[in-house]
């Protein structure tokens, strides 16, 4: 199975998930996130804002921001995306994909001690199944940061369709726990 069809397979899978479901499953990921070392000892962190089929990032960086952590999310321009410094007063605008992201800020090129990464899908060998634009494998190629996916248990695939460029994660948190 190629990643167009693992793709429609899995959003599918989330189309089907009720408001109920998704809310209680992003908690769950949450409560397991906030107890995860590496997000614990993390001082900055890079984090995806979520659009509603995805586990909900918003707690986690009002979590980290509380903390006293560097907090950096994602602004796209043409084929290539960057990481900005947030805060609390940052402005936001929907982008042309109708995700979240900064009005403003300069890109950050340093690095972060933690990326939260989104995906369509994954595998227990730690493969992600991105979005197929290619941003994140592009963001992450020379990157030394922990990479970790947040999923739905429903987001897990037998084996994901890899090439040869796919960024593997380090960790993927879902609603169960984590898978290392």
């Amino acid at each position: 199975m190629d990643k167009k069809e693992q793709r429609k397979i899995v959003k599918e899978k989330l189309e089907k998930m009720t408001e109920d479901e998704r809310i209680s499953a992003s908690d769950k990921i949450f409560d397991h996130l906030k107890n995860f070392d590496a997000y614990k000892s993390a001082k900055s962190v890079f984090c995806y804002l979520s659009t509603p089929n995805e586990a909900d990032t918003m707690n986690i960086v009002r979590h980290a921001i509380k903390r006293g952590k560097s907090v950096y999310v994602p602004k796209t321009d043409g084929d290539l995306m960057s990481m900005v410094l947030i805060d609390v007063d940052t402005e936001f605008w929907f982008n042309k994909w109708g995700i979240l992201e900064p009005k403003e800020g300069e890109p950050y090129k340093g690095e972060v001690d933690l990326a939260i990464i989104p995906l369509i899908g994954y595998d227990k060998e730690l493969n992600r199944l991105g979005h197929g634009k290619g941003y994140y494998d592009r963001f992450l190629e020379d990157r030394k940061t922990y990479k970790l996916g947040l999923a739905f248990s429903c987001q897990e695939l037998d084996s994901v369709a890899t090439e040869e460029h796919d960024i593997k994660l380090d960790a993927i948190i879902n609603e169960n726990g984590v898978i290392l």
